[in-house]
């Protein structure tokens, strides 16, 4: 066989439409279907299916190069996880599962038994923290918060939905300095993200810091003129500047000059 017609090689997925339940409450959903795909002549293309947790599942078949293009797409980011990745996913879903159900001490049993196999696992230490904030122990959400601010992988791009509700919780625990040392950290990895200026800018609102809160919003509206939110936000806080007669709140110099030395340079 020529080793020149080897051209596909590495893991596929094809997306599929499937139905769950049944009378008012069905609803269908879209679902990707993994493979590991080596295309084995001008022609052939051998197709070995992956199961949830990207592990073999022993189904293997082959079909032509036409009809293996039409259905799948490269998937050039697919991770198989371990063993202890799979047994952190599971304790996860546990625990969600209960959270759901309001079995508050299952579902922190189960976050703690994730943790126990992977200490710095972002979703289960988010989970947990966020589960304190859920049931009033803030003391202990405080704790979990500082620990995960430490964490470097929450500030990677691909966990950007988290960083931006980890800064949200950590306003709602209190933890204001922390949850500016968050944003501005998520801000150098994620300039573009005008979420990341509103909040900064709800931080400064609920400090009374109208002028710095005013600055960050306008930095948002810079990103997205359109922001329906930032554009409502913007009068709240211009509005509350003409009834307390001041051009700033409090500490607003000495807070923005620090903040501007901590965040991206921006136009």
């Amino acid at each position: 066989m020529d080793t020149a017609c080897k051209r596909i090689k590495g893991v596929f997925f094809e997306e599929t439409t499937i139905t769950l339940g049944t009378g008012h409450t069905k609803k269908t959903q879209r679902v990707k279907n993994y493979c590991l795909a080596e295309q084995l002549d001008d022609e052939i293309v051998q197709v070995s299916y992956l199961g949830n947790e990207g592990q073999p599942t022993g189904i293997v078949i082959k079909m032509s190069y036409d009809e293996f293009m039409n259905k799948y797409t490269f998937e050039p980011d697919f991770k198989v996880k371990t063993k202890e990745e799979r047994e952190t996913d599971k304790h996860i879903a546990l625990a969600e599962k209960h959270r759901s159900r309001k079995e508050f001490n299952s579902a922190e049993w189960e976050y703690h038994s994730a943790l126990r196999i992977d200490p710095d696992s972002i979703r289960a230490n988010f989970g947990v923290g966020t589960l304190y904030m859920e049931m009033g122990q803030t003391d202990k959400a405080r704790d979990v918060f500082r620990k995960l601010s430490q964490v470097e992988a929450i500030f990677e791009e691909e966990n950007k939905h988290i960083f931006n509700e980890f800064g949200i919780e950590l306003r709602k625990a209190n933890m204001t300095e922390e949850a500016l040392a968050n944003y501005m950290k998520a801000i150098e990895i994620s300039p573009t993200d005008e979420n990341l200026y509103f909040n900064v800018a709800r931080l400064y609102y609920d400090r009374k810091d109208w002028a710095n809160a005013l600055k960050w919003i306008e930095r948002s509206l810079s990103i997205n003129p359109n922001s329906r939110d930032a554009r409502q936000f913007e009068s709240i806080i211009r509005k509350e500047m003409l009834e307390q007669g001041s051009p700033g709140g409090r500490n607003a110099q000495d807070d923005d000059l620090s903040l501007r030395r901590s965040s991206p340079k921006l136009s």
